[in-house]
């Protein structure tokens, strides 16, 4: 009676939920179109601009009378 009882149940705890008996059918996964070396480039990229932000930030302090 229990085994019974535990199938037909909803909830949390309940039995079967669909979500687990019904297979997903959705978009295909994407395939990433960045390479790794692309990435890599375009991190360098990035923390050079950074440096250059910052020693012109510095220039400008520099310059600057107190």
């Amino acid at each position: 009676m229990d085994t019974v009882y535990d199938g037909t149940r909803t909830g949390r705890f309940g039995g079967r939920s669909e979500s687990t008996t019904i297979p997903q059918r959705g978009t295909p996964p994407r395939t990433n179109s960045v390479t790794a070396s692309q990435a890599r480039a375009a991190r360098r990229r990035e923390a050079r601009r950074n440096e250059q932000a910052v020693a012109a930030w510095l220039r400008e302090l520099a310059g600057r009378t107190r």
